[in-house]
C-alpha cells in the first residue's frame, strides 16, 4: 500500500531573481512572516480571498499595505473586500502587474509595476512583498493512478482513496475545501486507517 502526500507549492510570478528573494523580501504568508514587517511597508500580490485576508491581517501591524490586482477589481469575497478598503493605511493598484523586482543588498527593496491597462510603468518601493495568486499541485506523475481533478488535485474524496487499490493520498494535493495543517494532519490519519484496513 502507497500513501502520496505529495503537498503542493505557492505559485510565484516566475520573474528574474525570485527565488533568491524568498526569505529575503517575499513571503508566501502573513500570519507566519507578517510580524517580521511590522511598522514597515509591503505589497500584497494578488486580489482573491487568501490575499483579501492576508492584507488585513498586514494591516494590523504594517504602516502601509498596497495591494497589487492584475484584474479591474478583487475576485476576492466583497465583504473582505470593503473590510480591507476601510483600512486607512491601506492602497489598491488594479489591472497591474509586477514585472520586476527591485533590491538592495540581496534583499527586496521594491517593485517594478507595468499597468495592463494603460500601459504605464511604474515602481514602489517596499520592505516586503506577499505572493498570494494561488497553489500549485505537482500531482502529475500520478495522474494515471490516482487521477486528478480539472485543476490538477488528487480527485479523492474524505476517505482519501483512489482510483487504484491500495492507493491513497492525504493532505493539501487533495481535492478539497481547506489546505492547512491541521486538515492534512486529519487526512494522514484517515488514508493511514485506510492502508491498514486494506491490508488486512
Amino acid at each position: 500500500s502507497v500513501i502520496l502526500a505529495v503537498g503542493v507549492k505557492h505559485r510565484t510570478l516566475g520573474l528574474e531573481g525570485e527565488n533568491d528573494l524568498i526569505g529575503n523580501g517575499i513571503s508566501f504568508c502573513a500570519v507566519c512572516d507578517g510580524a517580521f514587517y511590522a511598522g514597515q511597508e509591503v505589497a500584497m500580490i494578488g486580489g482573491g480571498n487568501s490575499a483579501l485576508q492576508e492584507a488585513l491581517l498586514l494591516s494590523e501591524v504594517c504602516t502601509k499595505v498596497t495591494v497589487v490586482q492584475n484584474l479591474a477589481g478583487f475576485t476576492g469575497e466583497k465583504k473582505l473586500a470593503d473590510a480591507l478598503m476601510e483600512k486607512e493605511n491601506v492602497t489598491a493598484i488594479f489591472n497591474t502587474v509586477v514585472s520586476g523586482y527591485k533590491t538592495e543588498n540581496g534583499a527586496l527593496c521594491g517593485l517594478q509595476l507595468h499597468n495592463d491597462a494603460t500601459g504605464e510603468e511604474s515602481e514602489i518601493s517596499v520592505d516586503g512583498a506577499f505572493l498570494a495568486v494561488g497553489l500549485q499541485p505537482e500531482n502529475d506523475p500520478f495522474a494515471q493512478l490516482a487521477g486528478l481533478n480539472d485543476w490538477g488535485y488528487f480527485d479523492s474524496a474524505e476517505d482519501c482513496t483512489t482510483k487504484t487499490p491500495g492507493l491513497f493520498v492525504a493532505g493539501d494535493c487533495r481535492s478539497k475545501m481547506i489546505r492547512q495543517v491541521v486538515t492534512a494532519a486529519g487526512d494522514g490519519a484517515v488514508a493511514a486507517m485506510a492502508a491498514c484496513r486494506y491490508l488486512d
